[in-house]
């Protein structure tokens, strides 16, 4: 998540009364697990604990300031579900009444109506809002999440090629996929241990968790040796989205939560004070300090899981647990689900339909309403189906919402483009139609191409913003030009600077700039043209020399630094060097959603394109650097196409060409190459006579 998205959500961490009847028992498990200090039935403290989580991740995600860590609330939610399930299985399996049967049947009534029917919610805005492209993407994501395996969606889909995660409007399910897989195991494991170690649980308990960080730490780097060379080595490239993700290493949450069953209270109430103001406050500097790039997995982890483990296991607390225990703060935690489950979807559907994000008084308006949808969610959703009983009105409830999330997305899954009434529509439909506009040539980090014999030999590098132009210029100079490509996603060519290290993207990086650091040093190039999405490297990059991190959010001194290094990487190069600016931004959503609401359309700003023609302007004195500027042939001062002629989409999204656009461009490069090519020609010529 990378990110930036970090979406919660641990059900059973977000209920405990209908458990009660379990909870209570005490016995060789400890104090009872939802009891108050008063002795009542159900820890009200526990319930503030949720309302805490769920809030620090409802204003990460309202972009509420100091709240970068926000999405720590994760960590505490599995904490609590850890802690939960456990003595609920526990409990019953001492009592000689544990049943598989029962247990799901207890889950699915909990659940599965409130997450059936924001789905339904999700699935009107989607046919009401998204383009087909989008809503292509939604389907799948629903399918994923109706089964309980969204994470894994979530997992593969991220990296460079990720779509937004703020467009992603069930994102947040991973996690509920998250515990749903924790729910098919762990009653089991339970089960076993009890009756293999009786009297080591803990032990036990202890050593899961240690196995999990063990393999956080292994894993969050992107390079576990057993598989290296192998096709698993670029799926877990992406270290921080592999443990992120995945459910083993979320197992040491739920055990830090599970082993608080069989570890012994202490008995001093001063000692219970301490654990709950030191638990919250390790909670509060997670919330308030961490942010998407802050130190690695294995080590975030622990102050929030810490900090949650410390808070369950002061029941006794006092002044510590006022905060946690009064009304208001427990009915939030009582609604946590709900609120989990509503809000993120209204952020982003927010957001989509008004193409920016929210401003503050937005955002608290959306806070609010996402807070009446849970109150409403759980009087009129949860509390009703709660009360069901029976293995089989759970099943049947189960299925029948599997099964109508199965029909919605397969026929959400080609985009629903009669939704709109234009050709560009069709066009961006879905994956398969893209694949028919792209101007991409498909090549993996390096390959050659156009007429192999020419002794024309063009160097062609960039990362996607020059990907985009392949496929014309195969079909415009390709009989005349031998092209060797060097390019990778999220790849800056550089001296001095690199993309900073960052899992498969990085492999495929350094593969690509390696090769083409051996094409120049093989000195038969006769020209250079390059393309990078140039503004998109502001917090990206780092020095070569110690992999020390920069980040350069001002445009002008990132544009000068990086032109000012490309200098010094082609200093030896006696041809010309071509840059093309990077494409300009388009609000493709626009025309490419359906009408039946009336939105908004901003014309996208084209600042940054601007400042990086200043920026050349100040750097012409390299007269052997030329510079294309795709806004040139696009854009007027009404703003930029995003059609032809034909109305064929000239964007593939809101920052690349489709083949019709590169179409336009590409010319410009072919042509510039002929003059550059024929003055140096002339040039040689001219020399050779003098001789």
């Amino acid at each position: 998540m990378r990110s930036g998205q970090a979406p919660l959500s641990t059900t059973a961490g977000m209920a405990c009364s209908e458990d009660s009847r379990a909870l209570r028992v005490g016995g060789q498990f400890g104090s009872p697990s939802c009891a108050a200090a008063a002795g009542d039935g159900h820890r009200t403290d526990i319930d503030g604990l949720r309302a805490v989580a769920v809030l620090a991740v409802l204003f990460f995600h309202l972009r509420f300031a100091g709240f970068s860590g926000g999405f720590v609330g994760v960590d505490v939610f599995f904490v609590i579900s850890g802690f939960l399930i456990t003595r609920i299985v526990a409990t019953d399996v001492e009592a000689g009444r544990f049943s598989l049967a029962h247990f799901y049947s207890r889950r699915a009534r909990r659940l599965l109506p409130a997450f059936f029917a924001t789905l339904s919610l999700s699935c009107i805005a989607a046919f009401l809002l998204l383009t087909p492209q989008h809503l292509e993407t939604f389907a799948k994501s629903l399918m994923a999440s109706s089964y309980g395996v969204s994470n894994i969606f979530f997992w593969r889909q991220s990296g460079y090629f990720d779509l937004a995660a703020r467009m992603k409007p069930l994102l947040h399910t991973w996690s509920l996929s998250v515990e749903w897989q924790f729910y098919l195991v762990w009653p089991m494991l339970l089960s076993v241990l009890l009756a293999a170690f009786p009297g080591r649980m803990v032990w036990s308990i202890i050593t899961i968790a240690i196995l999990s960080f063990w393999l956080i730490v292994a894993f969050q780097d992107g390079s576990f040796w057993p598989f290296a060379g192998t096709p698993a080595a670029d799926w877990i490239a992406e270290g921080r989205a592999t443990v992120f993700y995945n459910t083993p290493f979320r197992v040491f949450e739920f055990a830090c939560g599970a082993a608080l069953v069989w570890l012994p209270k202490p008995r001093p109430v001063l000692v219970h004070e301490l654990l709950a103001w030191l638990g919250l406050a390790l909670i509060a500097f997670a919330v308030f300090s961490f942010d998407s790039r802050s130190g690695a997995p294995a080590w975030n982890v622990l102050a929030p899981a810490t900090g949650a483990a410390m808070v369950l296991s002061a029941n006794r607390s006092r002044l510590g647990g006022f905060a946690l225990r009064n009304r208001a703060v427990g009915y939030l935690g009582r609604i946590s689900y709900s609120l989990y489950l509503v809000h993120w979807p209204l952020i982003v559907f927010c957001e989509y339909g008004l193409l920016r994000p929210l401003l503050p008084t937005e955002a608290l308006f959306v806070g609010l309403l996402a807070l009446v949808m849970a109150m409403s969610m759980f009087h009129f959703v949860e509390q009703p189906f709660r009360a069901g009983h029976g293995f089989l009105p759970s099943f049947g409830l189960a299925l029948t919402g599997l099964l109508s999330c199965s029909v919605v997305s397969y026929a959400m899954s080609g985009g629903m483009p009669w939704r709109l009434h234009s050709v560009a529509g069709n066009e961006l439909a879905n994956s398969a139609a893209l694949k028919a506009i792209t101007g991409s040539l498909a090549c993996l980090d390096f390959c050659e191409f156009g007429n192999l014999q020419s002794p024309k030999k063009i160097l062609v590098v960039g990362d996607s913003h020059i990907d985009q132009y392949t496929r014309a210029l195969q079909e415009l100079g390709g009989q005349e030009f031998h092209f060797l490509l060097a390019d990778a996603g999220n790849c800056y060519f550089g001296a001095e600077f690199q993309t900073r290290t960052n899992g498969a993207v990085t492999r495929h990086c350094r593969n690509a700039t390696d090769q083409a650091a051996r094409w120049l040093k093989a000195g038969d190039i006769l020209a250079i043209v390059q393309a990078q999405r140039w503004p998109g490297y502001r917090t990206l990059l780092e020095r070569k020399v110690d992999g020390a991190p920069v980040e350069m959010p001002d445009l002008a001194k990132l544009y000068a630094t990086m032109l000012g290094d490309l200098a010094k990487l082609y200093a030896a190069f006696r041809g010309p060097v071509i840059l093309i600016g990077h494409t300009p931004d388009a609000n493709v959503v626009c025309h490419l959603r359906p009408t039946y609401l009336s939105l908004p359309c901003p014309v996208p700003t084209r600042v940054e394109n601007v400042a990086f023609d200043q920026a050349f302007m100040a750097f012409a004195s390299h007269s052997s650097f030329h510079l294309l500027d795709p806004g040139e042939t696009i854009c007027s001062a009404n703003g930029c196409d995003v059609t032809d002629g034909a109305g064929h989409s000239l964007y593939l999204d809101e920052n690349h060409f489709s083949i019709y656009g590169a179409r336009l461009v590409v010319p410009k490069v072919i042509e510039r190459l002929r003059d550059d090519l024929s003055v140096a020609s002339r040039q040689t010529s001219t020399q050779s006579t003098k001789r």
